[in-house]
This record gives structure tokens, sequence and C-alpha cells, in this order.
């Protein structure tokens, strides 16, 4: 049986939540800056290589600078890990404070109609904060953004549970089906809304992120007064 002292920032809400936040802001890249992905970096990668092989070199380079911006990201990240703060928080509460600013900030890039490489490039490192900063699912290692682990990981889950009829094998493939249910959800929603309100999209991602900020917050209050 799965454990049920779980930690907050590894349970099954806040997954869902930084699913749905990574598929509509995927959604919204890939729809309105060209086909370009905030944190899907195979994706840009891809897209960059068949545009070198056919001699767009120019068109090649606009998908370099979001995985560069990614990687500057994760390693962004690593120093928020070692700051020390203040009233205990929790590193996990100020990187998605972090995530949060930077989106609303490019919330009045696009409103500013600012190039896109600098709009997608604060996207990706806010996505790389995401993606280095919640990777447990009770317990059990998962990706918030890039999918393709996500499935390969829920394949072989569905195995082991006919194999071997754990409940905690089926618990995982629940969890991880939600989570999976919940980056489709976030890319649909991104599609029907973005044609409404352009960069004023994005504020509901930072909504998400505030939710989780606070929701991680009051587990740290009730930890410590327990």
């Amino acid at each position: 049986m799965l454990k049920n002292n779980i930690k907050m920032k590894e349970s099954l809400t806040i997954g869902a939540l930084l699913a749905l936040n990574s598929g509509f802001i995927d959604s919204y890249t890939f729809t309105f800056h060209d086909g370009r992905f905030a944190s899907f970096q195979s994706g840009n990668m891809l897209q960059l290589g068949v545009n070198l092989a056919h001699g767009h070199w120019s068109h090649a380079l606009i998908f370099l600078w979001p995985a560069l911006a990614f990687l500057g990201g994760a390693m962004l990240n690593q120093f928020i890990k070692r700051i020390h703060y203040v009233n205990t928080w929790q590193w996990e509460e100020f990187a998605v404070l972090a995530e949060a600013l930077g989106i609303f900030v490019t919330v009045f890039l696009e409103l500013l109609h600012v190039p896109t490489p600098l709009t997608l490039s604060l996207l990706a490192i806010c996505m790389a904060i995401q993606a280095d900063t919640f990777t447990k699912l009770h317990g059990m290692t998962y990706a918030t953004t890039m999918f393709t682990g996500n499935l390969k990981r829920l394949g072989s889950t569905i195995a082991s549970y006919l194999m071997n009829h754990e409940p905690s094998e089926l618990e995982h493939l629940k969890n991880l089906s939600l989570v999976i249910f919940s980056f489709i959800i976030g890319a649909v929603i991104a599609s029907w809304i973005g044609e409404m309100l352009h960069g004023w999209t994005l504020l509901l991602p930072v909504l998400i992120l505030l939710i989780i900020n606070q929701t991680l917050k009051l587990d740290r209050i009730n930890e410590k007064n327990i």
C-alpha cells in the first residue's frame, strides 16, 4: 500500500495542476509562436534539425533560443535551491513564485508585441524551473512538462499491474493517467481561449501557480503546527 504521509509537493493535486499549466503554456506557444514550445525541447530540436537539413538557416535558429533558455532556467533553479529563505520557506515555494512572476511579465511582453524570441525564452526559463523543481508523484518519478517519459511509465505500470496485481501499481496508474489527462485539458483550454484573450491568456497559468504556492505554504504551516 502507498504511504499516507505523502508530502504535498508530491501530491496528485499539485501534479495535476502543474501538468495543466504545462499543457496550457506549450499549447499557447505552439499556436501563437510559430510551432515552438516552451518546455518540449525535443520538438524544438526536431524542427531545428529539419530546417537545417532544408537549408532554412535563419528559420532554424528560432527553434534554438527556447532550448538555450530552458538550459539556463535549469541552471538558475540550482541557485534557487540553495537560497536560505526567511520564515522557513520551502525552496519549492520560491521556485513557483519565480515561475509565476516570469509568466506574469510575459503577459505584458505579449501585449507590447515584443519579439517572440524574448517572450518564448522567458517562458522556457519558467518551464525549466518547474521541470527541475517537481520530479516526484507519490514517491514515483515523473515529469510535469515533457510527457514521453510519463507515457512510457504508464505503459510499464499497466503491464506490471496485470502481472502482479499490486494495489500500489494500480494507484500509480490512476495518478499518471490523471496527470496526462490534465496536460491534455490544459492544451485544449489554451487553444480555446487564446484566440479571444491573446496575451491575457497567460494570466491563467499565473493563477494556477499562485494556487500551488498557497497550497505548499499552507502545508508547511500545518506541518509546523503539528
